[in-house]
């Protein structure tokens, strides 16, 4: 069972940080007028399996332990996105150029998807 305290004290924590931090580098005002942006990071992911096309893997999260893997993610516009993930050997990306917007991995068939921008939230949801 998880311990919702310890959740909410770290989102808590994560959003005092990001507070402290827009107010340091000039505030609303500053973070409204960016027009481009890159995060690369590191993912924990602790898991049973995960679905690659027709097949099922199982990971070693299913002993305990978890998957390790990284990001990055570059983003000009809302609607001008790439987002690259590799985790447990696989590498996953997705992107929009405000028209069309698609997702791969090496284990998938393309998916591409025609009309209003995607945002970058409810494109993440599908990876």
């Amino acid at each position: 069972m998880l311990d919702r305290s310890i959740d909410s004290k770290q989102a808590s924590t994560a959003k005092y940080i990001i507070q402290q931090y827009i107010a340091a580098t000039g505030g609303q005002a500053a973070l409204q007028g960016v027009w481009s942006m890159y995060a690369v990071g590191k993912v924990r992911m602790c898991a049973s399996e995960f679905h690659l096309g027709d097949q099922t893997v199982t990971t070693a999260a299913a002993q305990g332990c978890a998957e390790v893997g990284g990001f990055v993610l570059w983003q000009k516009t809302p609607e001008v996105w790439f987002f690259e993930l590799i985790m447990a050997g696989h590498k996953m990306s997705a992107g929009s150029d405000s028209k069309v917007a698609w997702r791969q991995s090496a284990d998938e068939q393309s998916h591409t998807s025609r009309g209003p921008p995607r945002p970058l939230r409810r494109s993440l949801q599908v990876i």
